[in-house]
């Protein structure tokens, strides 16, 4: 009942038009970096910091990861995709925890294949709570996607979750060819994609076609302008990040380990796969991600960058929102770059 009475809230939010919000909400536009704060979604941070469920990181078990993840899929922020699509899900594990959820639109119009590793800092997310964004990736492309339900933290420390992604890898390598696959994620996925391809290329294993890492987690260092810049009151926060990054690692010793901070790869010629990397404007991850485009152009990648400057970090999953839609649009739009 709670989230039925939210989401008749969130949903006569979404629905009114931009001018109709000026006059509703007058409220002082945020203004950082020469670009302006899309206005409804600055609207919308305000009504979920009222409604959005507060993460006990002091208390946190899988109960509570349960709770945030259930809520986060309770709320109409979202767009559903079409019912042009099947999916089945595949274990890698006889205990059933790890599996790939395999999507495939009744159009298929590429042989490519693509991975998804969801996001939510390692320790939150799962494929429910990205399901409405691959399903829709999905149709969009015409393609067939899996992804991939790994191990959490604290539970399961660095680099439990990495060998989950490199066995699903190898899984589907069973059936495809590498330059048929393509990698994605968003944050923590995009990282756990980035650290595969590191991992496929030290062990000299045949690395994707492609990688599509969309606002990627990228390094524990946190030293960057636009973690200061960001810190507080644009969904992701400083704090989050210094906590997601803490119950991931299992020593000290990770930090210096190139799979993990992904500005530690300094020293290779190149990991041969093209990379697409999404960053947005009002994003604490932002700056990590620009250097890690710069690291890859350096090592020898082609890199292609997509940024949304009025933007906030999550946005593929708040499609609710207008600029949020279009700009997942986009998104879709240049990973078919990679299909021709």
């Amino acid at each position: 009942m709670k989230y039925f009475f939210i989401n008749l809230v969130l949903n006569l939010f979404f629905s009114l038009p931009n001018w109709l919000l000026g006059i509703l909400f007058r409220i002082k536009r945020v203004f950082i970096r020469n670009h302006y704060l899309d206005q409804q979604t600055k609207i919308f941070l305000g009504l979920i910091d009222v409604f959005g469920y507060k993460l006990d990181t002091e208390n946190f078990n899988n109960t509570e990861r349960i709770k945030s993840n259930s809520a986060r899929m309770s709320l109409s922020i979202n767009k559903k995709p079409n019912n042009n699509i099947t999916f089945n899900d595949i274990y890698l594990k006889e205990n059933k925890t790890i599996f790939m959820r395999e999507y495939n639109p009744f159009d298929i119009k590429t042989d490519k294949i693509l991975l998804f590793f969801h996001g939510g800092g390692y320790a939150l997310g799962s494929v429910e709570t990205h399901h409405n964004f691959v399903a829709s990736m999905s149709i969009s492309l015409g393609m067939k996607i899996y992804s991939l339900e790994y191990s959490l933290s604290p539970e399961n420390k660095f680099p439990y979750a990495l060998e989950d992604a490199k066995n699903a890898y190898l899984q589907i390598m069973q059936e495809y060819d590498n330059e048929k696959i393509l990698l994605c994620g968003d944050s923590a996925g995009a990282h756990l994609a980035a650290s595969l391809s590191y991992d496929l290329y030290e062990l000299n294993l045949p690395s994707p076609f492609a990688q599509i890492l969309i606002y990627p987690m990228v390094s524990p260092s946190l030293n960057f302008e636009s973690m200061e810049l960001f810190k507080e009151n644009f969904l992701l926060t400083k704090n989050s990040m210094r906590w997601f990054w803490d119950q991931l690692k299992a020593s000290e010793i990770d930090k210096e380990n190139p799979r993990f901070d992904l500005l530690k790869q300094e020293k290779i010629t190149g990991l041969l796969s093209n990379t697409l990397i999404i960053t947005a404007g009002f994003d604490p991850l932002h700056d990590e991600g620009i250097a890690y485009a710069d690291l890859l152009e350096k090592n020898g990648n082609k890199v292609k960058r997509l940024h949304f400057e009025q933007l906030i970090h999550g946005f593929v999953n708040l499609t609710n929102i207008r600029k949020a839609n279009a700009g997942t649009i986009k998104i879709f739009e240049s990973i078919r770059e990679y299909l021709k």
